[in-house]
């Protein structure tokens, strides 16, 4: 008996080890395209506070929340290419900062 077959006759209701991988790459693919929508849609929109607010404060809420969806975009797709942890996590982290700077410009 083929190991796949084998391997889903012992987990009902799930799929083979062989299956997950692909999974992956397409959930990632998928998010990847979704993230990059909200990257440009955020380009585009822009908070009102954006315009009275002056310098740092002003580029963090102008450019976070596009900058935190374009580097989740990278993480995707650093997690289809199946890329070394450091790296997704290095992206997942940038990611978090530009949202957090996003969110001090607009809140603070």
């Amino acid at each position: 008996m083929p190991d796949d077959i084998r391997d889903a006759a012992a987990r009902p209701g799930r799929t083979s080890s062989r299956q997950r991988p692909q999974r992956r790459t397409a959930l990632a693919l998928a998010g990847a395209a979704l993230a990059a929508g909200g990257a440009v849609l955020w380009s585009f929109v822009v908070p009102d506070r954006a315009d009275i607010a002056h310098g740092l404060r002003a580029a963090a809420i102008r450019y976070g929340h596009p900058a935190a969806w374009a580097l989740l975009c990278l993480w995707c797709l650093l997690v289809a290419a199946r890329a070394p942890v450091r790296a997704r996590a290095a992206a997942a982290y940038a990611a978090l900062a530009a949202y957090l700077a996003f969110l001090a410009g607009l809140l603070l």
